[in-house]
């Protein structure tokens, strides 16, 4: 994932606007720093890329570095670094915090991952869109190297129809009507619908099915009920893709693994804890 040379910029000057008071207080800048960040847990690596960019900013040589998507035991080096002391404090709390979110996210996706294919090993697990404003690329950073593909970066590059869409059209006879036309529209994306539950969720997806979407996303609905619609589903169309959105997390993920889903969708990678990273840094 790219970050900008302003984007690191602005990441130190969040935490250092003006200058380091303490260590200028102090008067220890100029002397010689060995700067290290060990997990105290086992992990998924995530962040240290731009972790290292960040380093190298504030002025420090990086030795030695961890790739993100390595599974790593407690007491493992992430990263290490060499130079001044002014560089290595200015550096530490926004190296340390984009490790310890990054990370917890890519950790806490790894997981979700193992544990869904514990269940259908082909099944895809993806995240949402639904992150903390501002931090999409950093979330989606994370969630890759956990394993946790994106459903989708925004509405810009994929068709999902929700209600919200039907809405406007008169529901959803008057978009399949339409089905045919609006693939000539965009005929290099997939369209997928989301069907809410409700009393007739079976017959929407039906209808959406022998008319030829691509995929069917079915959301907040309990895994139980999705076992019975994925059969009949794949009785008429076994090519569409299906999709179980809302509220998936790790206590519930194998449970809709075993529906018969191709793909479980999950907002759940964002709410993270983040994990445990020390930092040391010592006179050499």
């Amino acid at each position: 994932m790219f970050f900008s040379p302003q984007e690191i910029a602005a990441l130190i000057q969040e935490d250092q606007p003006f200058l380091d008071l303490t260590t200028r207080m102090l008067g220890i800048g100029d002397k010689a720093a060995d700067m290290r960040f060990r997990c105290r847990q086992d992990i998924s690596v995530a962040g240290t890329e731009l972790a290292v960019k960040i380093l190298d900013a504030c002025g420090l040589m990086v030795t030695e570095s961890q790739p993100s998507g390595a599974l790593v035991a407690t007491g493992t080096t992430l990263l290490a670094a060499e130079g001044s002391a002014s560089a290595a404090h200015s550096a530490w709390k926004v190296a340390q915090n984009v490790l310890e979110y990054a990370c917890g996210i890519a950790t806490y996706s790894a997981q979700l991952v193992q544990q869904a294919r514990q269940i259908n090993p082909r099944i895809s697990v993806v995240a949402t869109r639904k992150n903390i404003p501002g931090i999409r690329r950093f979330a989606v950073m994370a969630a890759l190297a956990g394993g946790v593909m994106p459903h989708r970066l925004g509405i810009s590059e994929s068709v999902l129809v929700f209600d919200q869409h039907l809405a406007f059209l008169g529901g959803l006879s008057p978009f399949l009507q339409q089905l045919a036309q609006y693939r000539r529209r965009v005929p290099s994306s997939k369209i997928v619908v989301e069907v809410q539950k409700t009393d007739h969720t079976l017959t929407d997806a039906l209808a959406l099915a022998q008319a030829g979407v691509a995929g069917i996303q079915f959301d907040k609905m309990a895994p139980e009920p999705l076992v019975e619609i994925a059969a009949k589903l794949r009785a008429v169309a076994p090519e569409v893709t299906l999709f179980a959105a809302g509220g998936i997390t790790l206590a519930n993920i194998q449970a809709y693994a075993a529906t018969g889903m191709d793909a479980l969708v999950t907002s759940a990678v964002y709410h993270a804890a983040p994990t445990d990273i020390g930092v040391e840094i010592r006179p050499v």
